[in-house]
């Protein structure tokens, strides 16, 4: 969440809230406009957001006079997700942080609205107050539209846990983002999509518990590549003794050993596996030319993500379906949100002309690397292309299929939900450390994992 911008930095947003209502300050009498309550003599137009409405007297600034300090949509923020995933009818959560404790009975559906631009304050699903975080929340009964502006107020009625009001109606202004125009056309994996894993180079899986699991199938190929700790896989589709460490795996292990197929099925999937890997290169490459242009550039020397609680960002913490590219590498650092902006089949596409990862972080609940995923967005449907490898830093929650040219690595306690393909192009390893992948949608998957 960011703090307000003054008056001057809210000017550009100022005909977006000048909703055609006359509003005082603090007075009373007069008529009622539907989001700022009622007016009174002298009244004047709604002021820029995150502005106090001038008015009537509104007490002087003080140590004992609360004050909203914070807003998540934040003031100005063009970019707002339609909706948060997890909340019940698609609702969005719009929440104003104060300065002191406030009194949570005054904190209620009249004094604390939300309208878009021009238009009556929506009914919500709830408003409550978080005493431990001094946050208000209001949570919308259902998605907000795309591509629109709104408008938030605290109304001059609540009040601290002193008994001390705001003093006056606070209102700021966010836009939601505008529904992908076209988005990106479907990934086709071919043969290789019911696999969680592929290497060219085999195998590593170290003895961390709890053992590695794989809700999937694995493809190793060629039967120089079909070992798990530099020991030959056995030809009953599985990881073989794996010197006494074999993953658990919840599928079969397809190689040039198994099925007896003289190696047709596994050359076969990864002949589809290069194909998809191609399909989502830039023509650029690298390693080789590819088909899939148009992407829109992420700035060179930048990690993606926030913190937790971050206002999101286009372009930084936050994307809406489309193809995106790095000159360089991504590295995924804190929190990054895709918003499928309502679209169950919307496609996310990553290029990066180097490497793929996370950072490490702590076990949960601690703060590590997590991609969110909001507005209908799918794990199925997002897609990484690393230039050379991938890794995926130590408690990583990976969402999305990465394609990788080389090796992918995961380090402890790192989970993925979507498919990693090592080798997509050249001689490719895979190491495990007590980790967690899922093919979306498998039987075995958890729930969440589509």
């Amino acid at each position: 969440m960011n703090r307000f911008s003054s008056y001057s930095s809210a000017r550009p947003l100022l005909m977006a809230l000048l909703l055609g209502a006359l509003a005082t300050g603090c007075g009373g009498g007069g008529g009622r406009d539907p989001i700022l309550g009622t007016g009174g003599a002298g009244a004047i137009l709604l002021a820029p957001p995150g502005a106090i409405l001038p008015g009537a007297a509104c007490p002087v600034a003080a140590a004992t006079v609360p004050a909203v300090t914070a807003t998540d949509p934040s003031n100005g923020n063009q970019f707002a997700t339609t909706s948060t995933s997890g909340v019940a009818g698609g609702g969005k959560l719009i929440t104003a942080t104060f300065s002191l404790p406030m009194n949570p009975a005054t904190i209620n559906a009249t004094s604390f609205s939300l309208a878009p631009q021009g238009g009556a304050p929506l009914l919500p699903a709830s408003v409550s107050y978080n005493a431990a975080t001094r946050v208000a929340t209001l949570t919308t009964a259902a998605a907000l539209i795309a591509n629109t502006s709104y408008t938030a107020v605290i109304q001059s009625s609540v009040t601290s846990a002193a008994g001390t009001p705001v003093g006056c109606p606070y209102a700021w202004s966010f836009k939601t983002a505008a529904l992908a125009a076209a988005g990106s056309a479907p990934v086709n994996l071919g043969l290789a999509a019911p696999f969680g894993i592929a290497a060219t180079a085999g195998v590593t899986n170290t003895p961390t518990a709890p053992n590695t699991t794989i809700h999937g199938n694995v493809v190793l190929d060629p039967v120089s590549g079909a070992t798990c700790n530099l020991v030959p896989i056995d030809a009953a589709g599985g990881f073989g003794l794996c010197a006494g460490s074999p993953p658990t795996i919840n599928g079969q292990v397809i190689s040039p050993l198994f099925p007896a197929d003289g190696g047709a099925t596994s050359r076969a999937i990864k002949a589809d596996l290069q194909a998809a890997y191609l399909s989502i290169t830039p023509p650029a490459g690298p390693p080789a030319a590819g088909s899939r242009g148009g992407a829109t550039a992420i700035p060179a020397g930048t990690t993606l993500g926030a913190p937790t609680g971050s206002a999101r960002v286009q372009g930084d913490n936050y994307f809406v379906p489309g193809v995106y590219q790095s000159q360089t590498s991504i590295l995924i650092t804190g929190d990054l949100t895709l918003d499928a902006l309502g679209d169950p089949n919307a496609v996310f596409i990553f290029q990066s002309s180097s490497t793929v990862g996370s950072a490490a972080g702590a076990a949960a609940p601690g703060p590590h690397t997590r991609i969110l995923l909001a507005g209908g967005a799918k794990a199925s449907n997002i897609f990484w292309q690393a230039g050379s490898s991938a890794t995926l830093g130590t408690n990583s929650d990976w969402q999305g299929n990465i394609l990788a040219a080389a090796s992918i690595t995961m380090e402890t306690g790192a989970s993925s939900c979507g498919r990693l393909f090592a080798g997509a192009f050249t001689a490719g390893a895979f190491v495990f450390d007590s980790n967690v992948v899922s093919v979306p949608g498998h039987a075995s998957a958890p729930p969440s994992c589509q």
